[in-house]
């Protein structure tokens, strides 16, 4: 038995709580697995020869059909087992698919992507109203993976405002829609407390505060926000980094020597960052994003300390042909978007 299938073998939390019985082998059926391509041969064969090892198989009761195990199960058939052991869980055929995906995704033998995907698209058409973070645990895959896969959908079902997290809480699709939502129970229930109406629109009980301010300071209900995206202050900061670049490059003091060079790659390379750097922080996985959370932090401090030491008596004056400032619009220097 391998290290990851030792470490795998572990019960899941809700599995745990669950005893371990027995089951006659000729009473159970198939799993509707998430594995497109079904049991792979070689793994029964391996999992034969260590059968007596092998943690408990998932059953759904009263179906008796296979959640989770089919090839221990079928292990356990090849070495003509007449029973075998099992945990038995009481669920819809909808919550043991999503057990079985789950467990699956965790497994010795992870579900391949394809596989992954395909579940993505069961799972947010059998419950739209979960949040992405939810479905991307669930199914082993980003969250920028499902909201991309939502946003491309034509069903307006998975269009839902407010969505449900894992821990059971639910939250506005938006912050725009979470004041909205609070805005209209306030014009109806004025003597309600902030918490209550915090709990009706899936907001924090500040947000409801200051919803319920802005109200109080005009005849009409606040302006929901969130619609309307503030100025990008470091947007015009970006566009001058990228300008000095592309006039830096044609200085030959700069391309034309090996550590110039090096500095001209790396400076672009990290503004084209920018233009997705939402997109790819969205897109990473959640045990991911701690690290490249503190890998992004060194990589800006490495930028500044660069800057810090290039920026003596050699930045008082640009090179030849390179303007200290690029050349902007008239309407950009006027101050105008």
């Amino acid at each position: 038995m391998s290290t990851r299938e030792r470490r795998s073998a572990a019960p899941d939390p809700v599995l745990a709580r669950l005893p371990v019985e027995t089951a006659r082998v000729a009473l159970l059926r198939d799993a509707r697995s998430p594995r497109l391509d079904g049991t792979d041969p070689a793994r029964v064969a391996r999992l034969a020869e260590i059968v007596d090892e092998l943690p408990p198989i998932v059953v759904q009761r009263p179906a008796m059909r296979v959640v989770d195990g089919m090839h221990r199960l079928q292990a356990a058939r090849s070495r003509g087992r007449a029973s075998i052991r099992v945990r038995y869980f009481d669920g819809s055929d909808e919550d043991a698919y999503i057990l079985a995906v789950r467990l699956n995704v965790s497994h010795g033998l992870p579900l391949p992507m394809r596989d992954r995907l395909a579940a993505l698209s069961r799972v947010l058409q059998a419950f739209p109203h979960w949040s992405d973070r939810r479905i991307a645990a669930t199914c082993g895959v980003s969250p920028g993976t499902v909201a991309a896969r939502r946003r491309r959908s034509g069903d307006e079902r998975l269009h839902v405002n407010m969505r449900i997290g894992s821990d059971g809480r639910r939250q506005p699709r938006s912050a725009a829609a979470g004041r909205q939502a609070a805005a209209e129970f306030m014009r109806h229930n004025p003597e309600a407390s902030l918490r209550v109406v915090a709990r009706h629109a899936g907001i924090s009980v500040g947000t409801a505060l200051d919803v319920r301010r802005k109200a109080a300071h005009g005849p009409t209900c606040p302006d929901p926000g969130g619609d309307r995206p503030e100025p990008d202050a470091a947007a015009a900061v970006l566009r001058d980094a990228a300008a000095r670049v592309e006039q830096l490059a044609r200085d030959p003091s700069l391309w034309g020597s090996e550590h110039g060079r090096a500095v001209l790659r790396l400076a672009s390379a990290t503004l084209g960052l920018t233009k997705r750097s939402e997109e790819l922080a969205d897109g990473m996985p959640d045990h991911a994003r701690r690290a490249l959370h503190d890998v992004a932090r060194a990589c800006a401090l490495v930028w500044n300390r660069c800057g810090d030491r290039v920026g003596g008596a050699g930045a008082a004056a640009p090179p030849p042909g390179v303007p200290d400032r690029p050349h902007r619009p008239p309407e950009e220097e006027n101050g105008e978007p």
